[in-house]
């Protein structure tokens, strides 16, 4: 059975928030070919990462250009998620500002914990390429906490980011079936 998420995730779709406001000072238009492109270095910050490769970089949303990037270290502390240690490189490099103007790429969708780690940081907006929940992820890493990204926004009263999910999934699929294993 397809369900309305998977389509919208498989086709690449903007996920909407019915009643969501836009982020403070609303994103750009971006097209496409500028999502591909940053996700390709979110890619490149997985790849570094050869047994979980969840990358991440957070770009400027009116330029396309990469200001902090990151990979999972979960082994070393199992809150370095990528989109975390994403989140401490932009604020080691640029202070805990301008979030509402910034897109977080990365190589999965966002787990609760990072998911609610980019709305208090008011983020401008999330892309994301292979869903947590897609049969690629689930075969190669496990069961991930059955809470989408677009749930943990729907909870937030306080902000809604732009949330876009597909982009290279295909790629990031085969990215994670073909990981090293323990």
């Amino acid at each position: 059975m397809i369900t309305k998420r998977t389509m919208l995730l498989g086709l690449g779709g903007l996920i909407c928030v019915p009643g969501a406001k836009p982020a403070r000072g609303a994103l750009p238009p971006i097209p496409m070919q500028r999502h591909e492109q940053a996700m390709r270095l979110a890619i490149e910050q997985g790849r570094k990462n050869a047994y979980y490769p969840y990358g991440a970089v957070i770009v400027k949303a009116a330029t396309g250009e990469p200001v902090a990037a990151g990979v999972n270290d979960a082994r070393a502390n199992p809150t370095l998620h990528g989109e975390i240690v994403c989140m401490n490189d932009y604020v080691k490099k640029h202070g805990n500002r301008d979030w509402e103007e910034m897109i977080l790429y990365t190589t999965c969708e966002p787990c609760p914990m990072c998911m609610a780690a980019l709305l208090w940081a008011r983020i401008g907006g999330v892309v994301f390429a292979s869903s947590a929940f897609s049969p690629a992820l689930r075969s190669s890493v496990g069961d991930p906490i059955k809470l989408s990204a677009k749930e943990v926004i729907d909870a937030a009263p306080f902000h809604k980011p732009m949330l876009l999910g597909g982009v290279l999934e295909a790629e990031t699929d085969q990215m994670f079936l073909n990981r090293k294993q323990y």
